[in-house]
């Protein structure tokens, strides 16, 4: 058995721990720092709870010698402060230099010195003498002096003081509840009064009655859907409760009948997202292939002024598609979001649904070794359809070219575009120049302006565009092709300009090259915004707006890179740049994603046969784990075809989707007459190719973060809540406002 030895249980500086505090003498530095170390280091206590315990002990003493003290987190940063300093000249102790020395000694020298934890106006405070001078000396090198028995005059002053408050709250009590008492009503007749003359007053006085408070409202307004159109408008429980009291009050109600008050408004309203949580994931239910799509971002903590990295989960498929969860993770690593995901999916029990992944190709998710979709599939133990979002994929595209037409820039701003925002205020709208105007640019743009045109106005008229951003730049093309938008010549203002923002790039380039005259440019910078315009406008105006559709991926990522291979004539360092970006992101040529070209009615039929040809002459091949994308260099591809990419693994894209394809076994004329074809067709067609669906979850995230609530399974509950609100209710019309409480809605 060993035995602790005095000069092993020793602390640096300090000596034997300190286990008790000194009652008739405030304690010094030595002495709370040495009963913080006992607790800290011997007993294992946490930091903070320790230095908390030693505040406590220290104020007690103080309390008795009647000094007034500094708020108790002001005494604990003191505490560790001190013992910061000391772990440092620890961590130095072997050095022997005269600095070092030096610094020990003085640390040593301001132990027996006082830990000072008075108020900052401790002097002012206090009003008896003695008191002052005990501080006084307490403060002075050595902590002259010893605090006396107790002062038994003072004491009973004080006792005297005490009963005296007591006696007066009790007549005050008495008072309030006299005035607050019922008066009684004598009746009696004239004999009765003769009869009862000589009775005193105390016979008829009324005995104190206890104040009778008002009735609490009981009647519950806060149902499941007006708690969750207030968490949608982002009203907080206090201004809910203006906004329901008025309401009220229009309405005819007496809000005394109302249970309308912040406290109760927040319990009623936390309790309606819980419920409404648990009946979504409850109804989620059935057995649809799911496709998972993540997201991060880097946002202020729910409790604190620190950052943390958020992961909105999503999944979706044939006619659904609820937000899961915004996991909180300690880091954007592939490690990291797999476990993110793959817990999400472990609570929602959703492991065996999801057949399919959507997200962005950095280099964290599609890492062959340690990003997140090559772990996820790890730990779910199954493959995954790898579809990468390609709307991040044309972004990518579009920065190449970016790069080449103008000058990089390490600012987090395009200070060209910077400068025109500045100065738009000073543009004359009406005076702007076209490509029509440049006779240079008719034998390269009259071959296809007519069909880009009708191209942007069909996406114009055909559909509800869901951002102002992808409609300015449809009507920017036309405008710039000579052509007049349904709407008439307009020009929004510029909006913000950072490098991240891509669809930014090619708004920003064609409305400074069309303003070019009112706004000064080098040669340098007009040539290359032209260039800009003229890449947005040919390739990549139809290869954004197409790139949702995954039935048509593979054709289109076939065609764009013959496209972009071909411009080249026209513009060779454009089109290597956004070649060699393009040969790297091939997901949708990959054997198992080409399948989904089966479905396209833009495929040929004799192209089809050669696809199902491809597929039943080729056995299926156990593929290595990595990225599912293919290798293949511009050049070879301007002289390929579709079926060039299939093989035995494309049956794998008919298994996971749980698509029948007995299809495959008739001529593909015949497939469109097919019931299989055809639910095949609906189920190609909900996959989500792009992650937008995440990036709403982000947006949604910094929309309500810190604004509602700061419990983070309120948070949760609050952000599913309002994610179901908008799916329900996607526009303010009164046709969809009427009628469409949900069933739940209970008082």
């Amino acid at each position: 058995m060993s035995v602790e030895t005095r000069s092993q249980s020793e602390l640096y500086l300090l000596g034997q721990p300190v286990t008790e505090l000194c009652s008739i003498r405030l304690a010094s530095n030595g002495e709370a720092l040495g009963l913080f170390c006992q607790l800290h280091l011997s007993n294992k206590l946490q930091k903070r709870q320790a230095s908390s315990m030693v505040v406590e002990k220290v104020t007690d003493v103080w309390n008795r010698a009647r000094i007034p003290t500094c708020r108790k987190d002001h005494a604990i940063n003191k505490l560790e402060l001190l013992y910061t300093q000391w772990t440092t000249l620890k961590k130095h102790k072997d050095r022997e230099s005269d600095l070092h020395v030096a610094q020990e000694n003085d640390f040593c020298s301001k132990m027996e010195n006082l830990f000072d934890i008075a108020h900052a106006d401790a002097l002012t405070i206090i009003r008896i003498q003695e008191d002052r001078d005990f501080l006084l000396a307490q403060r002075e090198p050595g902590r002259r002096g010893y605090m006396g028995p107790v002062d038994k005059e003072l004491a009973e002053k004080e006792e005297r003081k005490k009963q005296r408050l007591e006696a007066e709250n009790r007549r005050r009590d008495q008072a309030e509840a006299c005035s607050t008492s019922t008066s009684v009503i004598l009746e009696s007749s004239s004999e009765g009064e003769d009869k009862d003359t000589g009775a005193s007053d105390s016979e008829f006085a009324t005995p104190p009655r206890k104040k009778v408070r008002q009735p609490r409202a009981t009647t519950n307004i806060m149902t499941p859907s007006l708690a969750a159109a207030l968490d949608r408008s982002k009203i907080s429980d206090r201004k809910a409760t203006f906004v329901m009291a008025e309401t009220a009050h229009s309405l005819g109600h007496c809000i005394d009948d109302l249970n309308i008050n912040r406290s109760s408004i927040k319990r009623h309203r936390e309790k309606c997202r819980a419920q409404r949580a648990a009946a979504l994931k409850s109804d989620f239910a059935g057995d649809t292939p799911l496709v998972v799509h993540w997201d991060g971002k880097l946002m202020a903590d729910l409790s604190g002024k620190e950052h943390t990295d958020r992961l909105p989960i999503i999944v979706s498929g044939h006619g659904v598609s609820q937000l899961l969860k915004v996991s909180k993770v300690s880091g954007g690593s592939g490690e990291n979001q797999s476990s993110a995901v793959v817990q999400c999916l472990e609570e929602w029990n959703l492991q065996s649904r999801v057949v399919a992944m959507c997200f962005d190709t950095t280099s964290s998710n599609t890492g062959i070794h340690n990003g997140a979709c090559i772990l996820i599939e790890r730990k779910l133990d199954k493959e995954l359809l790898h579809l990468a979002c390609r709307h991040h994929i044309m972004e990518l595209l579009a920065g190449a070219a970016f790069a080449v037409s103008m000058s990089p820039s390490s600012a987090p701003e395009v200070l060209l575009f910077k400068r025109f925002q500045q100065r738009w205020s000073f543009i004359d709208q009406g005076n702007f120049s076209t490509s029509a105007d440049a006779s240079e640019l008719a034998d390269i743009l009259n071959p296809v302006k007519v069909q880009i045109i009708d191209f942007a106005e069909g996406r114009l008229a055909g559909e509800k565009l869901v951002r102002d951003d992808y409609r300015e730049f449809l009507e920017l093309s036309i405008i710039f092709l000579g052509g007049s938008p349904q709407r008439g010549i307009h020009f929004m203002a510029p909006g913000p300009m950072h490098h991240a923002r891509w669809m930014s790039k090619v708004i920003y380039s064609l409305k400074v090259w069309m303003f070019r005259s009112q706004f000064r440019l080098t040669a340098f910078e007009e040539k290359g915004l032209l260039q800009m315009c003229l890449f947005a406008v040919i390739l990549y105006l139809k290869a954004w707006f197409m790139a949702p559709l995954a039935v048509s991926a593979p054709r289109h990522d076939l065609s764009l890179l013959q496209d972009i291979y071909k411009y080249r004539q026209h513009n060779e360092a454009i089109s290597k740049a956004a070649c060699k970006k393009l040969e790297h992101h091939l997901w949708y040529l990959s054997d198992e994603l080409v399948g989904l070209a089966f479905f396209d009615s833009e495929v040929p039929v004799a192209v089809k046969r050669k696809m199902v040809q491809a597929l039943t002459s080729s056995e299926a091949t156990d593929q290595c784990a990595g990225p599912k994308r293919i290798t293949l260099t511009a050049s070879n591809a301007s002289t390929a075809s579709l079926e060039d990419f299939v093989n035995g693994n494309t049956q794998k894209l008919f298994r996971k989707l749980q698509i029948t394809d007995d299809f495959l076994n008739y001529d593909p004329e015949l497939w469109a007459t097919r019931d299989d074809y055809q639910q095949g067709i609906n189920i190609v067609n909900a996959l989500l190719v792009t992650n937008d669906n995440a990036e709403r979850g982000v947006a949604l995230v910094q929309e309500l973060n810190k604004l509602i609530t700061h419990d983070e399974e309120q948070f949760q509950f609050l952000l599913q809540v309002v994610a179901d609100h908008r799916r329900q209710f996607s526009s303010c019309r009164k046709s969809l406002l009427r009628g469409q409480s949900s069933p739940s809605d209970t008082n």
